[in-house]
């Protein structure tokens, strides 16, 4: 019986027409075989029950016979619909075959909005997406100590953090490292590499082995360790061409032969990109002493713990070691634990919040896309009436018309992010060249995986927002008013015109958000190249130097060298003047100092804090720092007699606000209380940024005070900068053809530190005008079809005396009206919305009025243009002519 109901076959519509078929089977050949067995002799209770026995439970057969069939029926309407999906598929091309203006709008526009968004997300992928190149990269973190002030330090010596490790329960491996640059030489040419000096089970730690031979391993390090070296990917295809036999050669780093045992992967990047060798430590805890606060910390976590869990455990510690080491640890009063990923990032905060606004800035505009085309698409659909009520008499229902329509929808949609891959696969090299190369991030710009699937999302639901509002619209068709009219009845007409109103005001509103943001981060970008730094930056060439132990291994021969350069470098033609300063403004390096005023010194817990300098005599007259008062630093300052520093305006005004500093007392360190004597006092500098917080405090010491093996020197040329790299390369050359140096102007590294407003402004730039382009062609196309709608209304008013201009006035004031209404909603918004990103605006309230006025002002001429052209073809209709074709 079950292989006779295997192969039956039923009527299908639902589980319960299957149940009653079923039954009502059974029973007829239930009833069939009782008779036969009773004719042939057995009684009738005999043979229902050999009917039971035969057939078998009846509820078994039947659930059987069901899932049997409604198998059979999922496989059925799978089949069928996607005949039906192929069948929307093909008629959907044919449709837009013959629509190629519409389609070509459409793919166009969406592939300009795709392109964007795959742009800005594959832009944020590598710094905030993107595996790390590290094992398990979610348990690494970053350990700081923090004052009560909020101040944060990140830095430890290896005795700290070997009591630390021996304490902590939460973090289970403990390594650390610390950075700076070096002189590679060999064959290839003097070279200044950035390096990192690792202690030697950092790479365990990481879990990130070499791509070629090995990493640093323990043993390496240590006062008794291996001169060994692990290179960067990147180093080593530019440098060294990719050599192969590159394993157990030797460079010379800083006059040390090293052997290079390992290359690391190509997207390796540790603890930031401009990171291209690691060199084992040769210190240790007991080699150095406490207070040498050198090494930045990270460790693994433990089984089940988290950065939060961690950090209270590491106060915990710190507590400890406080009562053991008041000096050292009891400067601090709290931990910090971050994840390794915002750890490495130095600007990780200002980067989710400038993300945040492109991806929401790059969302409003394929949302204005959206509504744009969703108004064609609303346009399109009035047309089509008659062949929707057509198709809908002859047996399409509703749901099958809807498909139909989101099925072209889809199609433009797939088309439209083809192009727009290919767009940002063209454009991704560009962009990764726009940004800066130290920030921390795994890997370039590029279209991987996860760029594409996002890319393939973002092309998927598109239809939904362009296509489901049409046509859901069309769908509703009234079959018998389409039929009778021929699709050109009014009512329908009226609808699709209060539709497109309402996009268009949507669609203003949007474009007002994202160009009042484009307009507060222009205004932003202004003020900070509109900012008095304290110095003139534009004729300034600064040339990095750095003079290795093995070859000046005394402070006389320091001073030899950096002394003749000096005087070779200001005696070269087109310089103005010339000085020699360490670290230098603008680029991430700052050194900071207690002070305070003698007889006024305030707790140990207390001091303020100023950055400190230290520099020659000429470095203020070559970066344009103007001389308040006082004199600079002369030749013998540092090297003999009194300490003598020289003060920023600020520090003046804060510590001698009603008398002269000059001859005062100044105290450094709260610890060591070091007095100077204040022998000048100079302007305030931007020295590390724009922090929005004002110029720094600043403390300028001889740079005779501290013979620093690595320099800056500040050239200022009558011309531009860049005229004076060959001299100073040909004076370097010839103290020591060995020796690398850095030339670049000082602008330059000033423009790197405004990146965030200038990449935003740009692209910001580029989302406004598409939005605002979009806004005026939605405003155009509304117009433009409410022109056609009234054409016979314009030439009754033409035939009763309207003039051209008073045509004019009705049309363009209907574009005005609509614009006006987009605008006040628009402004609401773009306020809320600037309020939430004030962060990242620089000297640019969220509601400022120019910003504003503008961007009304913009969007009325705009309005009135788009409207304007419409408004000429209405005033020149003939009433002639549209009353006889009526």
């Amino acid at each position: 019986m079950r292989d006779f109901l295997r192969t039956f076959r039923l009527p299908i519509r639902s589980r319960r027409d299957i149940r009653r078929a079923v039954d009502e089977e059974l029973a007829f050949h239930m009833e069939a075989a009782e008779a036969e067995w009773i004719e042939s002799g057995l009684s009738a209770e005999e043979a229902a029950a050999r009917a039971l026995t035969e057939f078998g439970s009846l509820e078994d057969t039947r659930n059987y016979c069901v899932g049997q069939g409604t198998r059979r029926d999922r496989q059925e309407r799978r089949a069928m619909r996607f005949e039906e999906f192929i069948q929307d598929l093909t008629y959907a091309g044919r449709t837009l075959r013959r629509s190629p203006a519409y389609a070509l709008v459409v793919v166009t526009t969406l592939a300009v909005g795709i392109a964007a968004n795959t742009l800005i997300f594959s832009i944020l992928n590598p710094y905030f997406l993107r595996p790390l190149p590290y094992g398990e990269a979610e348990e690494l973190v970053q350990v700081g100590q923090t004052q009560e002030t909020g101040w944060i330090w990140g830095r430890f010596s290896l005795a700290q953090i070997e009591d630390w490790a021996s304490r902590s329960q939460a973090v289970e491996e403990w390594a650390a490292y610390y950075y700076s640059a070096a002189n590679v030489t060999g064959p290839e040419g003097p070279e200044r590499i950035q390096y990192g000096w690792v202690t030697d089970n950092l790479f365990q730690t990481l879990q990130a082995p070499a791509a070629l031979g090995r990493t640093i391993q323990p043993g390496d390090g240590g006062p008794a360790g291996e001169d060994v070296v692990v290179i960067a990917h990147g180093l080593w295809q530019r440098r060294y061409g990719g050599d192969p036999g590159i394993l157990g050669r030797t460079i010379a780093v800083d006059g040390v032969q090293r052997t290079v045992v390992g290359v690391m992967p190509p997207d390796f990047n540790f603890p930031f990109g401009d990171i291209y060798m690691w060199l084992p430590d040769p210190a240790s805890a007991g080699s150095e002493t406490r207070d040498r606060t050198a090494h930045i910390p990270i460790g693994r976590l433990g089984p089940g713990q988290t950065p939060e869990s961690a950090q209270a455990d590491l106060a915990r510690v710190q507590r400890e070691l406080s009562g053991l080491y008041p000096d050292v640890d009891g400067r601090f009063q709290g931990v910090t634990v971050k994840p390794i990923r915002q750890a490495l990032n130095f600007a990780w905060d200002q980067l989710q919040i400038g993300f945040a606004v492109l991806l929401a800035a790059v969302g409003l505009v394929l949302l204005i896309v959206c509504v744009n085309i969703a108004g064609l698409t609303v346009a399109r659909a009035s047309g089509r009436t008659r062949e929707l009520a057509v198709r809908a008499a002859v047996g399409a229902d509703r749901r099958r018309l809807i498909r139909q329509l989101l099925t072209e929808s889809l199609l433009l949609a797939l088309v439209g992010g083809a192009l727009g891959v290919a767009i940002a696969y063209a454009t991704s090299g560009f962009l990764d060249t726009l940004l800066p190369p130290g920030l921390f991030k795994v890997g370039g710009v590029a279209l991987d995986g996860r760029v594409l699937l996002f890319t393939a999302a973002v092309t998927v639901a598109t239809p939904l927002f362009f296509g489901l509002l049409p046509a859901l619209s069309s769908a509703r068709t009234d079959l018998s008013a389409a039929l009778r009219e021929g699709g050109q009845g009014s009512g329908h007409g009226k609808r699709s015109m209060r539709k497109r109103r309402i996009l268009v005001v949507s669609e203003v509103a949007l474009a007002i958000v994202l160009v009042t943001a484009t307009g507060l981060m222009v205004r932003s970008f202004m003020e900070v190249r509109g900012l008095d730094l304290g110095y003139d930056a534009a004729s300034v060439l600064t040339v990095e130097m750095r003079l290795p132990d093995s070859d000046y291994p005394e402070t006389a021969d320091l001073r030899e060298f950096y002394g003749g350069v000096g005087e070779e470098l200001g005696a070269l033609p087109g310089v103005e003047a010339h000085g020699q300063v360490y670290p230098m403004v603008m680029n991430h390096e700052s050194m900071v100092a207690e002070f305070a005023r003698a007889g006024v010194l305030p707790p140990g817990d207390r001091w303020p804090q100023a950055l400190t300098t230290w520099s020659d005599g000429g470095y203020f007259g070559a970066m344009g720092i103007p001389m308040i008062m006082g004199r600079t630093f002369e030749e013998m300052d540092g090297r003999e007699g009194d300490r003598v520093a020289i003060i920023s305006e600020g520090i003046a005004q804060r510590l001698w606000p009603a008398e002269s500093p000059l001859g005062q007392t100044l105290v450094l360190d709260s610890e060591a209380r070091t007095e100077y004597t204040i022998v000048g006092v100079v302007g305030d500098v931007y020295h590390d940024g724009f922090d929005g917080q004002g110029p720094d405090l600043h403390v300028y010491r001889p740079l005779a005070e501290r013979e620093f093996r690595r320099r800056f020197a500040v050239i200022r040329a009558a011309g531009p900068p860049s005229a004076l790299v060959g001299g100073a390369r040909r004076v370097l050359a010839d103290a020591d053809p060995t020796l690398p140096a850095d030339f670049r102007p000082l602008g330059e590294i000033v423009a790197e530190n405004d990146f965030p407003w200038r990449l935003g402004s740009i692209f910001l730039a580029v989302f406004g005008g598409v939005a605002l382009f979009l806004a005026a062609l939605g405003i155009y196309g509304l117009i433009a079809y409410s022109v056609a709608q009234r054409r016979k209304e314009m030439g009754l008013r033409i035939a009763m005396g309207a003039t051209s201009g008073q045509i004019n006035r009705i049309i363009v004031g209907e574009g005005l009206r609509l614009t006006a209404l987009g605008m006040a909603v628009g402004l609401v918004l773009a306020l809320g919305v600037a309020r939430l990103a004030q962060s990242i605006f620089y000297g640019v309230s969220a509601s400022d009025p120019t910003t504003l006025l503008s961007v009304v002002a913009l969007f009325l001429v705009v309005a009135a243009a788009a409207s304007f052209f419409p408004a000429r073809r209405a005033g020149r209709v003939h009433p002639a002519v549209v009353l006889r074709s009526e």
